[in-house]
């Protein structure tokens, strides 16, 4: 997809991609206890990527941290018309399906609450994904402060946030005996990503990280993530055994575990010289496009989907078929995606505006 300034980075698309196919893998082997599989099945190394795959929101949020900052660059921004542009993007899918959700509840006889849905712009009370799309919000509205400090003291000026992020969630989990929560589900956790998604932008941007060290952090962040990752799910993942939230502390540094992973993984792909056929990179780029609409949509579908992939109930083995299965169900839920995306969202992509405008300019205006 390109911006409103021309720019299209395809390699972000398949990152965005692979972010929905994890969220879609994790909703269709969990989305009820015990079917098709059970919670934290353990499968092997490294296949714990998928059977947690709830971290494919943690991916697409520190994609929107290193995307603005590399997008904005050295330039300033029209904030007026950057927030235009995001509701532009994201508003009307989600508008839409927020309405369905609250009809759907009052058909089933579970009504949402108005309460939700008003409060849901600051707090995770907007039913399905859309809860996510509300941290997005709030780091939008953060956006504009993080570009000062980097411009005043510099991209490393950002760690300060991200250690008083750490503090809060300690505090958190020795105040309320856990942590899992405000990690998951708000900007107290998710800042971490977006954060670091920005700091590995201006690493790379700058030299500061050059393509050697960054080959090297990538690495060895992506195969400790991996291991941290397969423990995390044989001690219980998301669910921890026996429900949510859990006790662990784990949780206060999860959100900096799947940032600083996240962060070196899109900068080394980013601007990695892998030669990719083009048939791949084009499927790849549709699919980062329709990504939005795969994340709101699949919960519509995604019961009656697995009932149709998969028939029976769910033993500790069965990852080992569900998790194809899920991927089977994923290509099959695409065109759904691409309808939505060229039928409905692309038409109000035509209203952005420009919000880029160089410092320098921008000065002589003043």
């Amino acid at each position: 997809m390109r911006s409103t300034s021309g720019q299209h980075f395809s390699r972000l698309d398949h990152l965005r991609a692979f972010a929905a196919y994890l969220v879609f893998v994790w909703h269709f082997l969990h989305m009820t206890p015990d079917y098709p599989v059970p919670y934290a099945s353990q499968p092997i190394f490294p296949l714990a990527l998928f059977d947690e795959g709830h971290t494919g929101v943690a991916l697409f949020m520190t994609l929107s941290g290193y995307l603005f900052a590399k997008l904005v660059g050295d330039n300033d921004i029209d904030f007026p018309n950057f927030l235009w542009n995001r509701a532009m993007r994201l508003a009307p899918l989600l508008i839409v399906c927020i309405a369905a959700w609250v009809v759907i509840g009052r058909m089933t006889g579970e009504p949402i609450p108005m309460s939700d849905l008003i409060n849901g712009f600051l707090l995770p009370t907007w039913p399905r994904g859309a809860w996510s799309i509300s941290i997005e919000l709030h780091f939008y509205l953060l956006f504009p402060l993080l570009l000062m400090l980097v411009r005043r003291q510099g991209p490393g000026a950002l760690m300060l946030v991200i250690a008083g992020a750490l503090m809060f969630r300690v505090n958190w989990w020795m105040t309320f005996g856990e942590a899992q929560h405000i990690a998951y589900w708000t900007i107290f956790g998710r800042i971490d990503q977006f954060v670091f998604g920005m700091m590995f932008a201006y690493a790379t941007m700058s030299g500061a990280l050059r393509r050697p060290a960054l080959n090297v952090v990538a690495a060895i962040s992506m195969l400790s993530f991996l291991v941290i990752w397969t423990q995390f799910d044989a001690m219980g993942g998301f669910y921890n055994r026996t429900g949510a939230p859990s006790p662990s502390p784990i949780w206060i540094v999860i959100p900096t575990i799947e940032a600083i992973t996240f962060g070196a993984l899109i900068a080394w792909y980013d601007g990695a010289t892998l030669h990719i056929p083009r048939a791949i990179d084009r499927a790849l780029t549709r699919i980062g496009e329709w990504s939005f609409s795969i994340y709101l949509l699949h919960f519509f579908p995604i019961i009656a989907m697995r009932h149709a992939f998969w028939g029976r109930a769910g033993t500790a083995s069965d990852f080992y078929i569900a998790w194809p299965i899920a991927t089977l169900a994923f290509i099959a839920f695409l065109p759904v995606a691409a309808l939505s995306y060229a039928c409905f969202e692309r038409r109000f992509l035509a209203f952005r505006k420009p919000y880029l405008r160089p410092r320098a300019a921008a000065a002589q205006v003043a």
